[in-house]
Parts: structure tokens; C-alpha cells; sequence
């Protein structure tokens, strides 16, 4: 742990690590200066913070630890927010009033939710129609006034709990004409929309219908700030749903391992897509739900999106670096995932290729996780963007750059790829800013093609007093046979 520490601070400094084999330089002894009669001897000076402003502030901050203590002693989680800050809650469409403040927040008439036959699983969720309606259907949020559905006259029932007006329409004629009375006297509104398709998860609204609005003369903005703050969040209950779907990770990738360990011990075989099976039955033994997981063993951790299937699927033999990824949540409404990558070496020791690349990967991860909390400490934004520059920058610096292959993470709620702001500038340039109450992964990786491949990756939730790492964070390579 003492060598990351040093190799943090080397490549921010520029200068290359030293060998942990090294003699240590002989110490200097600083020159003793004598204070002045009757004054308080200077207080110490902090560490370098390496993302503090340029100038200097009054009092030293207190830095975020990237090393846990040794011993045995039970460690102090330095990402743990103060008791002081309140958990955020989510706006649901429910609370009217404050989907309005929001609204008025932004300057728009208001927020009109689009789906066709679920192409738009935001406004699903947050509509929450009974049943599966299949033919276009629209709900407006005024930013005054009450909201105004617009559906199918044979689906009418599935709407009828929502509050509001209830407008109908048979055919295309109708269509278009009842849509133009919805849109009477609005001149602003936020959809599913991304200008460019720059934000994938957002960009939900067909163009056809986009064009539809468009003519009715309203000027259309991206609801990306609406979906954080109503989608996104989690909420009391559903942060708490997080943790339990954390402990579910954590025990499924516990005995995964211990199978894989079991068999190399026994000298049995075992392969990649068995372990994936034991790892669904669990899953659907403790109630949980989620993707199926990776499992990928030798020369197949090298492709971060391999998932073994019954056929394509490899024996884990003696001396293979392996990976295990999981994500899941429990089976309720309110339901927020939990995703983990724990990467072990089915042999005794590791090798040292793979120990430099998986020490690089997880220093990466403490990068953003500082940056991260120095915002949070001095009440500064930070975007999704800045977070993968950063792991990114960190990366290259360290001499991988080429072996980078997605971004560094992304946001979870509800569904595994959340509505929140994802720690991207790799696949899309994500400038949402992180916001509190919700949560993301940081999960960089390094892959070499036909080789292997190592990847970190933990859940966060970013509380009001900075970000809280809720899975935990590997530190070393797991050798299976100890």
C-alpha cells in the first residue's frame, strides 16, 4: 500500500516511482529555527493536495486518504459523509410543486414524457402506466396548472390513476391535431432529447416526433437535469435497498471464488460458465435481480464485454488471471443497483505484470474518488467528464494509455445504466454535473489484446458531504491457492 501511495505521488509530480528495493535516502534533519518570545510556534503544514486551487487556502484541508491503516485495528472508511448531512429525497412526479420549482428553475413551460411501445423506458418509469400501452402516448408537466395526458382512447384505463386532464385520439388524423391543443400557449419545453445524441441515455424521443413537436412551433431542451433529480436519486428507501443488494454482491462473488478455489484444489475442472450458472442461481435464490455476470478467465479478461455462454466458454486452468463482474438489485420498485469487478489469479502468488497493471487500474480509481471528495469539500461541481479526464490523464501518465478501452463509470439507480451523470469523456463527453443523492460505478480497466485483462470497479453514492464507497475497493490481485 505504502508503494500505490508512492506511485501516486511520483506521477503527479512527473518524476518516475522508485524501486520498493531501493535504500532509502538518508535523512536531513531540518534547521532549527527558534520562535520569537512569546509567540505560538507556526502550525505544520498539510500535504500537497493535487487538485487544490493555485491559490493557497487560510486553512489546510484535510486530504482524503487513498491507503487504509495497517494492523488490525478496524479501518476508518474515508469516503463516509458526516451524520450531519441529510439524505436527499427524489422528486416524484407526485409532488407536482416541486417538479414545477424545477421547472421554473430552468425556465421552461414545461416537461412533456413521450413513450412508444417502452422506446422510452425513462418516461415508463416515471409514468408508471398500468399494463403495457403500445401505441404513442404524451404526459405534460405545466410549469403552472395541472398536468394534461394525451393517449389512445383504447388505453385510456392504463392512465386512469394519473392526476390531470385526459385528452384521446383514434387515429393519425387525431393524432396530430390533439397534440397541437396540448401545446397551446407553451413555448419551452425539456424531452428525452440529447442535442447530437450527446448524452446516449437520454436521447430516448424518435426524430419523427421530435419534428411532430417541433411544428406545433416549441422550442425543445434536453430534460437531462430533470431525469437526476426525479429518476436518478435514490432516496431513504432506496438507498437503503442499495446496501442490501451490495451484501448480495459481495457474497456472490465470495462464493464464486471459493468454487473456483474448491475445484483447483480437488484438481477438478471447472469452467467459466459454470461459475456464472452458481452465480444466477444465487442470485435468484436471495431475490435479486440483474444481467447475467462475467465471468472470464486467461486469455478472455483481455475483452472487458466477454460473458461465456454455453457456447463460447473456457476451463479455468492453474496460473489464470480471472474476472468477476456483478451487478444487481433487489426485486422491488424501489431497487438500486449495486456493481462490483474483483479480479484474482488461480495460483499462489500473482504475477508481477498482472500486480503493476491491476496497482495502476486501482490507483486510477482512488484518483477519482479524491477529486471526487475535494469537490464535494469545497462545494464545487464536478462533472462526469472531469472524473474520466482525470483516471484517464492518470493512466497515461502511467504508460497505459493504449490499454484503455471504455470509460471510467457510470450512473446507477434503478436500471444499472441510471439516469444520472456517467464518468465518461471517452465514449461521449458527459457534462452533467454529479449530483447529490445519486449514485455511479468508477470501474477503470487496462487490457492487453490476446493476454489478459484487470479492472477495479466499486458502487458510490454521493452524499451531501461527498462521495461514500459502498462496495469494497480492491487493493491487491486475490491469489485463490494461499
Amino acid at each position: 500500500m505504502i508503494q500505490k501511495i508512492a506511485l501516486v505521488l511520483c506521477l503527479i509530480a512527473g518524476s518516475p516511482p522508485r524501486s520498493s528495493f531501493a535504500q532509502p535516502a538518508p535523512k536531513v534533519p531540518a534547521p532549527v529555527v527558534k520562535a520569537p518570545a512569546k509567540k505560538a510556534p507556526a502550525p505544520p503544514v498539510g500535504p500537497v493536495d493535487p487538485y487544490a486551487d493555485p491559490k493557497p487556502a487560510p486553512v489546510t484541508p484535510t486530504p482524503v486518504p487513498l491507503a487504509k491503516p495497517a494492523g488490525k485495528t478496524v479501518p476508518v472508511d474515508p469516503y463516509t459523509p458526516s451524520t450531519d448531512n441529510p439524505i436527499p429525497s427524489r422528486v416524484g412526479l407526485s409532488d407536482l410543486t416541486a417538479v414545477q420549482g424545477l421547472l421554473a428553475v430552468q425556465r421552461l413551460d414545461g416537461w412533456l414524457l413521450y413513450d412508444r411501445d417502452g422506446s422510452n423506458p425513462i418516461a415508463v418509469k416515471l409514468v408508471a402506466p398500468s399494463g403495457h400501452p403500445q401505441r404513442p402516448w404524451f404526459y405534460l408537466i405545466p410549469a403552472a396548472g395541472d398536468p394534461i395526458a394525451l393517449v389512445h382512447t383504447s388505453e385510456l384505463r392504463q392512465f386512469d390513476h394519473l392526476p390531470g386532464k385526459k385528452l384521446t385520439y383514434l387515429g393519425y388524423r387525431d393524432y396530430a391535431k390533439q397534440l397541437s391543443a396540448m401545446l397551446k400557449g407553451v413555448k419551452s419545453i425539456a424531452l428525452e432529447y440529447s442535442p447530437k445524441a450527446a448524452v446516449p441515455n437520454i436521447s430516448r424521443v424518435d426524430a419523427g416526433t421530435l419534428e411532430l413537436i417541433r411544428a406545433t412551433n416549441v422550442s425543445v431542451r434536453s430534460s437531462e437535469t430533470l431525469v437526476q433529480y426525479t429518476k436518478a436519486i435514490w432516496g431513504d428507501a432506496g438507498r437503503t435497498a442499495h446496501y442490501i443488494a451490495v451484501h448480495h454482491v459481495i457474497e456472490l462473488r465470495k462464493e464464486a471464488l471459493a468454487l473456483i478455489t474448491q475445484r483447483l484444489n480437488a484438481h477438478q475442472p471447472i469452467t467459466e460458465l459454470e461459475v456464472q450458472q452458481k452465480i444466477i442461481r444465487g442470485m435468484s435464490m436471495r431475490g435479486v435481480v440483474g444481467p447475467p455476470p462475467i465471468v472470464a478467465a486467461g486469455a478472455n479478461t483481455a475483452d472487458p464485454y466477454y460473458i461465456p455462454t454455453a457456447a463460447r466458454t473456457a476451463e479455468i486452468k492453474l496460473g489464470d488471471p480471472i474476472v468477476i463482474s456483478i451487478a444487481c438489485r433487489v426485486d422491488k420498485p424501489d431497487g438500486i443497483y449495486a456493481a462490483q469487478t474483483w479480479v484474482a489469479v488461480a495460483d499462489k502468488t500473482v504475477p508481477e505484470k498482472i500486480a503493476n497493471a491491476f496497482q495502476t487500474a486501482s490507483l486510477a480509481r482512488d484518483q477519482a474518488m479524491v477529486l471526487i471528495a475535494d469537490r464535494s469539500r469545497k462545494h464545487r461541481p464536478v462533472t462526469g467528464a472531469e472524473v474520466d479526464q482525470t483516471t484517464r490523464a492518470f493512466l497515461k501518465k502511467a504508460g497505459f494509455a493504449e490499454q484503455v478501452m471504455h470509460r471510467t463509470g457510470h450512473s446507477i439507480d434503478s436500471d444499472l445504466q441510471g439516469g444520472g451523470a456517467d464518468l465518461d469523456d471517452f465514449e461521449v463527453k458527459d457534462t452533467r454535473i454529479l449530483t447529490p443523492g445519486t449514485g455511479f460505478t468508477i470501474g477503470p480497466g487496462l487490457y492487453f489484446a490476446g493476454q489478459f485483462g484487470v479492472r477495479t470497479e466499486i458502487s458510490v453514492y454521493l452524499a451531501p458531504g461527498g462521495p461514500e464507497a459502498t462496495t469494497p475497493a480492491q487493493d491487491d490481485v486475490e491469489a485463490l491457492l494461499k
